[in-house]
């Protein structure tokens, strides 16, 4: 895939300057030290504390202003440190600004709500961990047909009572700065869609809940009361998803360059390479490497820092 989702990254001039952002999870501290030495890699001009932070160095997120180095060269050594201090990290130009978007795209299943719901879906029928390995070989970019990957799923589904929806939905929690982070963005002036593999309805739900604009999901055919194993219409798969992302785009006028696309499976890389910022949650590797920032112990609304208004 050629991605376009390090655009605001990657093509932004030589000359442009560059932030490196490090933040951890609130219950977390960021150690001096390890900032210390990551300034003596990156040759920062400036240190600023970021949002949330309290006292001296009692702090959860920095941004090194204005790197001295090539930001190729802080991108080489910081998954090593990240991972050995659990630290997550965004090399970032300056100036970059939320505002400037129009658009959050939000996968549901593991990104926004912490669940697979097909996965939860199948734990009625004694199938959960059938459907559960088939779930993360797709997630993972095993199954190159994720179409398939739900039939297979969906039909391991068949005869399943109406009821055990509402019973998983009674389970789903939203993942950690969820809220801050649509109602930031909202404020920010931003449209925000659910670009699911999952279900209209959980999605549309998730909808009322949160306010969200649009959603793009998958509609189960349920008869009788109970789960036919089959879905209504086509699959939204990944090309699915990244064409509801380039739908809402020209619904509400902006480029695809504006939009933030945050995912965390195989079937989210063609959405996020289609939008101006990609942010992985929690993601698979594969996704992480073709992500514009990741996101692997802070909550979503670590996205937040990485714009500076």
């Amino acid at each position: 895939m050629t991605s376009h989702s390090l655009l605001p990254i990657d093509t932004t001039p030589a000359m442009t300057s560059h932030h490196l952002v490090l933040q951890v999870p609130a219950a977390s501290i960021l150690s001096p030290d390890l900032v210390a030495r990551i300034s003596e890699h990156v040759q920062p001009l400036g240190l600023e504390k970021l949002p949330g932070a309290s006292g001296d160095w009692g702090t959860h997120a920095v941004r090194l202003r204005d790197l001295g180095v090539d930001p190729h060269v802080a991108r080489s050594f910081m998954p090593a440190i990240a991972a050995e201090h659990g630290v997550d990290w965004a090399v970032v130009p300056a100036g970059l600004r939320l505002a400037d978007f129009k658009l959050l795209v939000l996968d549901m299943d593991s990104t926004l709500v912490a669940m697979e719901t097909i996965d939860e879906l199948g734990a009625a029928s004694s199938r959960k961990a059938q459907i559960a390995a088939i779930t993360e070989a797709a997630m993972r970019g095993e199954i190159a047909d994720y179409a398939e990957s739900l039939r297979r799923r969906l039909a391991l589904l068949a005869d399943t009572p109406e009821s055990v929806l509402e019973d998983v939905y009674a389970r789903m929690r939203l993942n950690p700065g969820a809220e801050t982070l649509i109602a930031t963005a909202k404020a920010h002036g931003l449209k925000v869609l659910l670009a699911t593999g999952g279900f209209t309805w959980f999605a549309e739900r998730l909808q009322r809940r949160l306010g969200l604009d649009f959603v793009a999901a998958n509609t189960l055919r349920i008869e009788g009361g109970r789960l036919t194993g089959h879905v209504i219409g086509p699959i939204v798969d990944a090309e699915a998803k990244c064409q509801a992302l380039l739908d809402a785009c020209a619904r509400i006028g902006c480029s695809p360059r504006q939009a933030i696309a945050i995912g965390d499976g195989a079937n989210d890389l063609a959405m996020m390479g289609a939008a101006g910022l990609s942010v992985a949650y929690h993601a698979k590797p594969a996704v992480r490497d073709a992500a514009g920032a990741a996101l692997n112990v802070c909550g979503l609304d670590g996205t937040l820092r990485l714009f500076e208004d």
